[in-house]
């Protein structure tokens, strides 16, 4: 009897173990899973940033400004066709005559028209006087044969000039424009006036 109940356990114990190999362990449907290993957030934002390597310049659209109602220039093509020209003055400025810094226009003018008279330089003229005259009537001290002239006395001026030893005149009337006299008529009285606006008149006090 006894070895029956020993036979008993035994197969108890043998129908026990094969239960406990045989059994399949199920999933806990409590448990969390494990999250898979993943870039920290540095690292993701750092590949982010690199991103695809690029070929060739990128394009970038110009960033709105913050105030609306600042305006960004934009560039603007002139057409040269569309400028209205500004005339230039073309008025001839006489120079004073070399060696004769600082004389009045009308000397300079008159030496101009002497040396293209006579065929020499400027410089090769020399001013001997500037007088202020009154002339005896209209033909301010240069008739000419078979012409009238006015029988009154005209303010004006006589100029000699010189070259080589040899005088040439210019009379002006009150206009103050020279002319070429080739055969002069003194005048009626005269004085000495300076060629340079910063001479002294001769007898005035300074």
């Amino acid at each position: 009897m006894k070895t029956k109940k020993w036979i008993f356990s035994l197969i108890v114990l043998l129908l026990i173990g094969c239960t406990a190999v045989t059994t399949t362990e199920e999933p806990d449907e409590t448990a969390v899973p494990e999250p898979a290993a993943t870039n920290t957030p540095a690292e993701a934002i750092k590949l982010e940033s690199e991103g695809p390597p690029m070929i060739g310049t990128p394009e970038t659209e110009p960033t709105p400004t913050e105030d609306e109602n600042k305006q960004v220039s934009e560039p603007v093509t002139v057409d040269l066709g569309d400028i209205t020209p500004v005339p230039i003055d073309a008025t001839m400025v006489v120079q004073p005559a070399p060696g004769n810094p600082g004389i009045k226009a009308p000397v300079v003018e008159a030496m101009t028209e002497l040396s293209e008279r006579i065929g020499v330089d400027v410089a090769d003229i020399e001013l001997v006087s500037l007088l202020e005259v009154t002339w005896r009537d209209g033909s301010l001290g240069c008739p000419e044969a078979g012409v009238a002239y006015t029988q009154a006395l005209v303010p004006g001026q006589q100029m000699i000039l010189r070259v080589n030893g040899e005088d040439y005149y210019y009379h002006s009337g009150k206009s103050g424009e020279f002319s070429y006299c080739g055969d002069p008529v003194p005048p009626l009285d005269s004085m000495s006036v300076p060629a340079n606006p910063l001479e002294p008149i001769p007898g005035q006090d300074d």
